[in-house]
């Protein structure tokens, strides 16, 4: 912090002057698309806001969010995640079985929270304004901040090094939790509520995010440190030396223009070119005053050839069809530019891979890298401190307490969005051709491939939960275990029924060689019938 700057407060008003011209960009982003997302500073909810002439860009911000959310998070129950063992160590199918319940329970932990509606809304920002923060709770909830909510100051990098946001505390409630309210540093309006400054840094070589709060005048209210942020300064785009990021927006803000231009234009020409007047022949016997009072249907002393209609030329018309024709043409470019005429968004309970392949294919073309940038900058900070918020609970197993960290840590974090998230299709396709290979193999090589892990990743690969379609080996052993119980119990049997008929039929050869002897074998093939064996 810089010797001038005493406080928080300073220092925020600081940074905050720096980005004024980024500032002023975003809002007028957000006022020709979504208003509501970076109104005018000073703005209350009692105020208004610009509605804009074309709905198009909002529409397209919309349709982008939910298609770049459809790639985030597929509603297919799978997680956007996985763990993996770090190189050199060779995984036994119990670890596996491990890492893969943790990733689930981990999955259904945020599944459980808001995070699709609170990553919905972080899009839209991204997509306006180029910028926002998100911050994740101690609860594992989440919610976003605006862009003159907070200020951020990064390294040549792109490393944070400082964040400052504010915080509204209810006066008179101290129990009362942190609302979020107005967005104006300058803001009196609200006078049941104190201005909390909260300050976050972690400078080169510090290990640990420290966190100062402090009130208008600049005392310490609350302090602490954090091995995992749950501060998530996100940015559309990255601008090499720059704070801040480029919204997508920004980028083709002169279409927006030219669309809302030629849509206020074409209504005002529609309005004008539909518009006409009665004309009365100032050298006719008519009166105006006879026709302007007179109700619909009544007489009026006039003369037909005095009264007439005035409207508009025919070449307002051919202006209002070129304009017409303008507007058609901007609606076209920015459809193209916001996707709305690409592939329909899936819908339903279950989103296949290939869908999730098309979408993440489509965004990266057309993005140009954005889509994977906004992926890994995202779902890798949620997942590290979701991890170390349910090992803090004793949700998860306490064996993971230092398995995650960079530096000695056995386990990484792969996040399976963005261009990974092609990797499923891609992983699906290469276990069917090894499977296919290894079938090919003599016996030999055949019996020592692993067809236990083989068996979970092809699954996994096709979108479905392990656990669920294979057993464990607890359950194989005593299956195979009741099978031989089985097997032994009817081999018993037919030995039993194998010496009872070899019993029969030496009593059979006894008694026909006793009534051969007796009789020369004329009770014979009664007997024989009797007993079954002819």
């Amino acid at each position: 912090m810089a010797m001038a700057e005493k406080t928080i407060r300073e220092r925020f008003r600081t940074l905050d002057s720096l980005r004024q011209s980024k500032v002023s960009r975003a809002r007028k982003c957000s006022e020709l698309t979504v208003p509501s997302l970076l109104p005018p500073e000073g703005w209350n909810e009692e105020m208004s806001l610009y509605t804009p002439f074309s709905s198009v860009a909002s529409r397209g911000v919309t349709s982008m969010a939910s298609r770049i959310l459809s790639a985030l998070l597929p509603l297919n129950d799978t997680p956007f995640f996985r763990f993996e063992l770090r190189s050199g160590i060779q995984p036994e199918q119990e670890i596996v079985e491990f890492l893969e319940n943790i990733s689930y329970q981990v999955y259904n932990k945020l599944s459980s929270k808001n995070l699709r509606e609170t990553l919905f809304l972080a899009l839209q920002h991204l997509i306006v304004v180029g910028d926002c923060l998100l911050i994740q709770e101690d609860t594992l909830n989440f919610r976003v901040l605006r862009l003159d909510q907070y200020v951020v100051r990064r390294s040549v990098d792109g490393d944070i090094q400082e964040i400052i946001h504010l915080e509204y505390l209810s006066k008179g409630n101290e129990e009362n939790a942190f609302e979020y309210y107005s967005t104006s540093v300058d803001d009196r309006s609200r006078k049941g509520y104190d201005t909390i400054y909260c300050r976050m840094t972690k400078e080169e070589g510090d290990e640990v995010w420290k966190v100062v709060k402090e009130d208008e005048e600049g005392t310490v209210v609350d302090s602490g440190e954090f091995t995992v942020s749950p501060y998530i300064p996100l940015r559309w785009s990255a601008v090499a030396g720059e704070n801040y990021g480029r919204s997508h927006c920004e980028d083709i803000l002169g279409d927006i223009q030219a669309l809302e231009s030629y849509t206020e234009a074409g209504m005002e020409g529609m309005a004008a070119g539909s518009a006409f007047w009665i004309g009365i022949d100032p050298a006719g016997l008519t009166e105006i005053d006879d026709v302007a009072l007179a109700q619909n249907g009544s007489f009026v002393p006039a003369r037909a050839n005095d009264v007439f209609t005035i409207t508009p030329s025919g070449q307002m018309n051919s202006q209002i069809q070129s304009s017409q024709a303008a507007i058609e043409m901007m609606r076209r470019e920015l459809g193209v530019a916001f996707l709305m005429d690409s592939a329909s968004i899936p819908s339903g309970d279950r989103v296949t891979a290939t869908a999730v392949r098309t979408i993440g294919r489509e965004l990266e073309h057309v993005l140009g890298g954005a889509f994977s940038a906004i992926a890994r900058q995202l779902m890798k900070p949620i997942v590290q401190r979701t991890i170390l918020l349910m090992l803090d609970n004793q949700e998860i197993d306490p064996k993971l307490e230092n398995a995650f960290e960079e530096e000695g840590g056995l386990l990484s974090i792969e996040i399976v969005t963005g261009l990974l998230a092609l990797s499923r299709e891609s992983d699906l396709t290469k276990l069917m051709q090894m499977g296919e290979m290894v079938r090919n193999l003599p016996p030999e090589a055949m019996a020592l491939f692993r067809w236990d892990i083989y068996n979970r990743a092809l699954i996994m690969a096709l979108g479905f939960d392990p656990n669920n379609w294979v057993k464990s080996e607890e359950e194989a052993k005593n299956e195979q275990m009741e099978l031989a119980k089985i097997q032994g119990e009817m081999a018993n049997e037919q030995n039993l029924q194998q010496q009872a008929g070899g019993a029969a039929i030496n009593t059979a050869a006894a008694a026909a060689q006793q009534d051969i002897a007796e009789t020369g074998g004329q009770n014979i093939q009664p007997a024989m019938e009797e007993m079954g064996m002819m």
